[in-house]
């Protein structure tokens, strides 16, 4: 029995050795990607953005009802465009702990249709119909400016699986003057104001 135990030991003696090395290696190898692989934005060539699947399973950050930078718009119509954004969730993390939007960064713009109800004890707005997907991505070596955006057309059957980053002076030049933050308008986001982690 002595014999046995005193072999047990020697074959386990650097077995906490081995494990604190494990760890430390997965701990490092955590820290390389920005943003997880699973979520993040997804290449074709140079700059074509794949569609991002499963987004609507990502993080809600925030929604709202005809808010809308133009100048040139003089009155608004009577139907509102709803906008729901979504953010990647490896990127959410990193940005409570961080307050800076990671490399790899993906914002996800579903818009839809406003529909409302007037009757006895119902009143009020609601999204009806799902119109449009845009996406907006931070990677600071593919795109010199930073951050692209890109439009994937209607949502459902006429959805493009791939799309091309618009022209600086259609959403970029609004993005920096005009968002909260790195390009993004988190003053209107209110998951990205405050952290509900705390």
């Amino acid at each position: 029995m002595v014999h046995r135990f005193k072999s047990f030991l020697r074959r386990w003696r650097y077995t906490p050795l081995v494990l604190t090395g494990s760890v430390a290696l997965i701990l490092c190898g955590a820290e390389v990607s920005p943003v997880g692989v699973g979520d993040g934005a997804r290449f074709e060539g140079e700059d074509t953005l794949l569609f991002p699947k499963g987004y609507r399973e990502w993080v809600f950050v925030g929604s709202s009802l005809g808010l809308e930078y133009d100048a040139e718009k003089k009155q608004a119509s009577e139907k509102l465009e709803f906008k729901n954004v979504y953010m990647s969730p490896s990127a959410y993390r990193k940005f409570l702990q961080t307050r800076t939007f990671p490399e790899g960064t993906i914002l996800v713009l579903e818009t839809g249709t406003e529909a409302k109800k007037s009757e006895p004890g119902l009143r009020g707005s609601y999204l009806d119909e799902f119109t449009g997907v845009s996406a907006a991505v931070k990677d600071t070596k593919r795109f010199a400016d930073g951050w692209a955006y890109f439009s994937f057309g209607d949502r459902g059957a006429k959805s493009k699986d791939r799309a091309q980053p618009f022209a600086k002076s259609s959403c970029y030049d609004c993005h920096r003057q005009k968002g909260g933050l790195d390009n993004v308008f988190i003053q209107f986001y209110p998951m990205l104001r405050s952290n509900p982690a705390k």
